[in-house]
């Protein structure tokens, strides 16, 4: 066996010094390449000026199935119950987004890129056919609600026992309808085998349309706050206005204008963005795997007004509050019906009918939305998978 020892001799002096300087020139020369790749700056040269500046666009996507395009490219199909969407190495200018799924409406929105920003926007989807659990006041004797009639205006996912006769006699009085009718102004009592509804004043008729001055400490009684938004009547239409910290404020109350979308506005042939995955949250996303650029902020020095009119589709507004567990989308009955419209008015309001129908109010109850017809009271199931 062999036992001799083999020594290791350490490089020469002046070849370390060599390879020392060599790296330390190949770090001093990619030093700036990687800045500008960090900073969004990315190398085209099939473009006059070779380097370009680049942003992204952050939505949120409620819902699985939904399909994510930007500028007319399908860039991501989200199959988780409510994830993030980031695409990244936009160019700067204005894109427009829609999120489409079928059997739902499609939310359209054009948003600008701005260099080295990240913009944000919530995306939602409401069903084209209500899906709803209909609650009626009378149910048979084994529980199945009672109803004069199909409705139409929505699919119902309880079992309906549909009846032309007037006569209750066989009928039991289902409970749950006389408390949830409460809750619209609006009581019931049984008289001569039919029930004879008490109805109060409508909301509307209980407004004064006037707004509560600056120095006034108390709200109207027309005004909702949550969240650090405030919902109120000028005249006919109604405002969101930020009253939160600036420090909190969603940056579409003071996004300043940006020319509309055109095929022109994006450099053909169009480039599918990089695109993370539908699980990852932007905040732990590290920096050596991905470009992260500050999200969009309104500068402290900006004068503007916090206030958003609200598009109530030149109808009256006849009720009003926060869709749940959102300050960003707002729940309106108007005259054809109960409908969720966005604050976010960059480019234009989405809006999307809940129900369709003449003269329907609405309550929410623990993220609950129940939709009354004057006959007829619908739970409306919003996530129906």
């Amino acid at each position: 066996m062999n036992n001799a020892r083999i020594d290791v001799q350490p490089l020469p002096y002046k070849k370390r010094q060599r390879t020392f300087l060599f790296l330390v020139l190949v770090f001093a020369v990619s030093l700036p390449f990687l800045y500008l790749y960090a900073t969004g700056y990315r190398f085209d040269f099939k473009r006059p000026t070779n380097l370009v500046s680049t942003g992204g666009i952050y939505v949120a996507v409620e819902g699985t199935g939904a399909e994510i395009f930007i500028d007319g490219e399908l860039v991501r199909e989200t199959r988780t119950f409510r994830k993030a969407f980031y695409a990244q190495n936009l160019d700067v200018g204005t894109h427009r987004l829609h999120v489409q799924k079928d059997g739902y409406h499609t939310w359209v929105k054009e948003l600008p890129v701005s260099k080295r920003l990240v913009t944000e926007a919530e995306a939602f989807n409401l069903p084209l056919v209500p899906q709803v659990r209909v609650v009626s006041p009378w149910q048979t004797a084994t529980g199945t609600t009672v109803v004069r009639g199909i409705p139409t205006n929505a699919s119902s996912t309880n079992i309906l026992y549909a009846t032309t006769t007037t006569a209750t006699s066989t009928f039991i009085q289902n409970t749950e309808y006389g408390s949830l009718l409460a809750h619209f102004g609006t009581t019931t009592e049984v008289e001569g085998g039919s029930v004879k509804e008490t109805r109060a004043i409508n909301f509307k008729e209980l407004l004064d349309a006037t707004t509560t001055s600056e120095s006034d400490e108390s709200l109207a009684t027309s005004t909702i706050v949550q969240g650090g938004v405030r919902l109120g009547f000028a005249g006919e239409d109604l405002y969101a206005t930020w009253v939160g910290s600036f420090e909190q404020m969603p940056y579409y109350y003071c996004a300043p204008d940006f020319p509309p979308y055109s095929t022109a506005t994006v450099t053909a042939p169009f480039v599918l963005p990089e695109i993370l995955d539908e699980e990852t949250d932007l905040d732990e996303i590290e920096s050596e795997e991905f470009v992260i650029h500050p999200v969009q902020t309104v500068p402290k020095d900006t004068a503007c007004e916090p206030s958003i009119r609200i598009d109530r589709k030149w109808q009256s507004v006849q009720d009003f509050d926060f869709f749940p567990g959102s300050t960003d989308l707002v729940v309106l009955a108007l005259e054809d019906g109960v409908y969720v419209v966005e604050i976010d008015d960059r480019s234009w309001q989405n809006v999307q009918p809940i129900m369709r129908g003449s003269n329907l109010r609405f309550y929410i109850e623990s993220n609950n939305i129940y939709v009354y017809d004057g006959n007829l009271i619908y739970q409306i199931l919003l996530q129906t998978e």
